[in-house]
């Protein structure tokens, strides 16, 4: 069954060259003839970076984790200064802006993480020591791209159908649970944890 689902989407899935050129339009929030448009729709490793982050893995270290997302044009690599910009940046201003290098660049497959220097365009990897500075998803650019515009958020069609007020029961575990919300909320792109007027902790 692996290897005819595998089959099967290698014949029928256009590869990142073919598909980037009408998907461009669709995934890049700012003009469609700058530098990093031009880049995405050519996928081209010698064009400037640009990567969206579209989930965030727990790892084996506690609270921390590895940003997980796929490269759309040049190349990242480890030690590499980057904008690593947030879904309410806007070009020009400073708010939900970090620059910062790339401790580590790794290939995930399945179970096994293998480290790499680098990754070009149209694969996808993950990245570690940029979890402190991205919630959920983000878009990770060149060090001195200044007027590159963010990648499109994703979208999902559904909303909170259920929610659950959660609290410790021992009164001296409410850090934990605290730590242990966060996590969730950024793991998981679907949850949400808030606290709601009366105090109580929602999950939802």
């Amino acid at each position: 069954a692996g290897d005819a689902l595998l089959q099967m989407l290698t014949i029928h899935l256009p590869s990142p060259h073919t598909a980037q050129k009408y998907r461009m339009e669709m995934l890049y929030e700012g003009p469609k003839d700058d530098a990093a448009a031009i880049g995405i729709m050519n996928c081209d490793p010698a064009a400037p970076l640009m990567m969206y982050i579209s989930k965030m893995v727990p790892t084996a270290d506690a609270g921390r984790f590895t940003a997980f997302g796929r490269v759309f044009s040049g190349k990242i690599a480890t030690g590499k200064k980057c904008r690593i910009c947030g879904p309410n940046y806007v070009p020009g201003k400073k708010n939900d802006l970090v620059i910062k290098p790339i401790q580590r660049t790794v290939i995930m497959m399945g179970r096994s993480v293998d480290q790499v220097v680098d990754v070009p365009c149209g694969n996808t990897c993950g990245l570690v020591g940029v979890d402190q500075y991205i919630l959920k998803t983000g878009t990770i650019t060149e060090g001195d791209a200044h007027d590159a515009h963010n990648i499109k958020v994703m979208k999902f069609s559904v909303s909170p159908v259920v929610r659950v007020a959660v609290e410790p029961k021992n009164a001296s575990d409410l850090p934990k649970l605290m730590e242990g919300l966060k996590r969730l909320a950024k793991s998981d792109p679907l949850v949400q944890c808030f606290t709601a007027p009366t105090g109580e902790h929602i999950v939802a």
